[in-house]
């Protein structure tokens, strides 16, 4: 989550219960993609960066002897946690803290993952301490799912659903809107530039079926179109962007805009 001189503890402030159920689920590409590219084969440790509520922890606790899972928010551990002990999986270790927590005392990982939370660090810094963190021949796995670069037209029913925030959020920038990070910004190229070597890139886009409550769960799922961040306007924002969504598609079913799965994988040698 997000790191600055000090962890800001209320970015993400209730939107756990939101995460875990509305946000999209990882295709099974993410399994096969880091099973067969670091070998894993249930044994070493495996630290999971910015873990949130534990998508990608809990998905990869099988291939490893055991999981430490670090977030600042308390909320996004507790969370996972609760699933992890639902699926009866118990070799996951909910650690609270970030990328500036880290240090030789944590031990050293055969992988590290970083799932939609690498953008919130210092990137080069982090690179640098995770490299001796990790095992010779072991290695880092940035993933994450998003609009491709450059973002397709939104379909009608985002379009409407952006009028809608326009209106609540004025100064707030919707996260999916602006056209992506420039060249010199984007993850890979903070990856090459580090220690870690051999530099492999993976993307395929994924279909989601969306209903309008599960939109508008996705949308309470952001840090900045929170309830917290609405306060006394949430049942007037849920009520109209409902309004709009209806308008843009009556059927309630929403189409037509797959998210792009995203895989940077590199190699300690």
């Amino acid at each position: 989550m997000s790191e600055t001189d000090k962890y800001d503890l209320t970015i993400y402030e209730g939107t756990a219960w939101y995460y875990s159920r509305y946000r999209p689920k990882y295709p099974p590409s993410l399994l096969r993609i880091l099973r067969e590219n670091f070998q894993l084969d249930g044994t070493g440790r495996l630290l999971d960066l910015g873990c949130g509520p534990g998508p990608v922890a809990i998905a990869l606790a099988h291939l490893f002897d055991e999981v430490l899972a670090m977030d600042p928010d308390d909320a996004m551990r507790a969370e996972g946690e609760r699933i992890a002990r639902e699926r009866g999986i118990g070799n996951i270790q909910w650690q609270f803290g970030g990328s500036k927590d880290l240090s030789r005392e944590l031990g050293q990982f055969r992988l590290v993952t970083m799932g939609n939370s690498f953008h919130w660090m210092d990137r080069a810094r982090t690179l640098d301490a995770l490299y001796d963190l990790v095992t010779d021949g072991g290695g880092i796995a940035v993933v994450g799912e998003g609009a491709p670069i450059p973002p397709p037209p939104p379909t009608r029913w985002r379009a409407a659903i952006n009028t809608v925030l326009k209106r609540y959020l004025p100064d707030r920038q919707i996260s999916w809107e602006p056209p992506g990070p420039p060249p010199e910004e984007r993850h890979e190229v903070y990856i090459a530039r580090s220690r870690f070597k051999d530099l492999l890139s993976y993307s395929e886009s994924f279909d989601v079926e969306w209903t309008v409550d599960s939109m508008i769960g996705n949308l309470y799922s952001m840090s900045f179109c929170s309830r917290r961040v609405l306060g006394d306007h949430v049942d007037a924002f849920e009520r109209d962007v409902r309004a709009a969504i209806l308008a843009a598609e009556p059927s309630g079913i929403l189409l037509g805009e797959p998210p792009e799965f995203f895989a940077y994988m590199a190699w300690k040698r």
